[in-house]
């Protein structure tokens, strides 16, 4: 570690009031329970530490990378070189004057679903059951059973590089399948505003547990090590979308492996690291599984967990 990434961090402390964890295991921190260590690692439990960890790195230009609950995300076996911030800040409330739901962006999915179900407001009942934070599922437009997070949100909350904050409306985030601006855009987002529809809480949770039932049917168990769905879903040639799952199954993925990295028995979308696979394992993994699709169907599947290499 060179002497100004020290001085880099001791000015972040300064900044902060808080020292960094250095040495920091990755794996620890992803659903995939695969990483090395961080050079620096600080988490934000409220949104005025996320803001004042950003800036500080900002300011001495650090390598930073914030993160949410650890999923989709793939951390490389060496680490990071630079900081990483987890995003803990949470908290749910409802505006009274028109019923939208503000929500920081390190509230976790299961707990926005609950609340919005508690208050029967309806609408979010495709999240159920999908694990990570809001800042997450608004940064990669999570969705499932024809919903995705463009649908309810109508507002975002930035934070800019000058610590100046933007709210954000909803077609300033160019949402797309599994996309937002945010992928390219180098501001934070601190919360979100939604649009939800007044429904019995009953009906909203009946909803909940169906969706719950069937994510029990396809997905392994939240105690699986897995990213989630590691490719998404190409375009045909005729403008639909066909199930990369399928595609998979049809080129013979189903039963492969690398090590300890192998494709999920029950649906070839997921690879699941079955103990001690390393990234490597699972980027030859999912190599060799594209290769069997773009071979068996000329489709080039495009990956939907991110890779986050140690250095750029």
């Amino acid at each position: 570690m060179n002497d100004s990434f020290e001085e880099a961090a001791r000015f972040f402390e300064c900044e902060t009031g808080t020292s960094l964890r250095r040495g920091e295991l990755l794996r620890g921190h992803s659903n995939f329970r695969i990483g090395g260590p961080a050079d620096f690692f600080f988490e934000a439990s409220t949104l005025a530490e996320l803001k004042t960890a950003v800036l500080a790195a900002t300011a001495v230009k650090f390598r930073y990378r914030v993160i949410g609950g650890g999923f989709n995300l793939l951390f490389d076996d060496d680490g990071f070189r630079g900081l990483i911030i987890k995003n803990r800040a949470r908290g749910t409330s409802v505006h009274p004057s028109d019923g939208t739901v503000e929500t920081a962006s390190g509230t976790a999915l299961d707990e926005l679903t609950i609340f919005a179900a508690g208050r029967g407001l309806g609408g979010l009942e495709f999240l159920a059951g999908i694990p990570g934070t809001v800042g997450g599922a608004v940064f990669g437009n999570a969705g499932a059973f024809g919903r995705a997070v463009a649908d309810v949100l109508s507002a975002a909350r930035l934070l800019n590089s000058d610590g100046t904050e933007t709210h954000a409306g909803w077609e300033a985030l160019e949402f797309g399948y599994r996309h937002s601006k945010l992928k390219t855009d180098p501001r934070i987002l601190l919360g979100a505003s939604l649009r939800l529809d007044p429904a019995p809480a009953e009906t909203i949770r009946s909803k909940m547990d169906e969706i719950l039932a069937l994510r029990a049917e396809r997905h392994p168990s939240r105690t699986t090590a897995y990213p989630g769905s590691y490719f998404k879903n190409p375009v045909l040639p005729d403008g639909c979308r066909q199930a990369a799952g399928l595609l998979l199954d049809g080129a013979g993925a189903r039963g492969l492996r690398v090590g300890a990295a192998a494709v999920y028995s029950g649906h070839c979308n997921f690879i699941i690291n079955e103990g001690g696979a390393t990234a490597r394992e699972v980027r030859l993994l999912a190599a060799g599984m594209k290769k069997r699709v773009l071979e068996k169907f000329g489709i080039t599947l495009e990956e939907e967990v991110i890779f986050l290499p140690a250095a750029v």
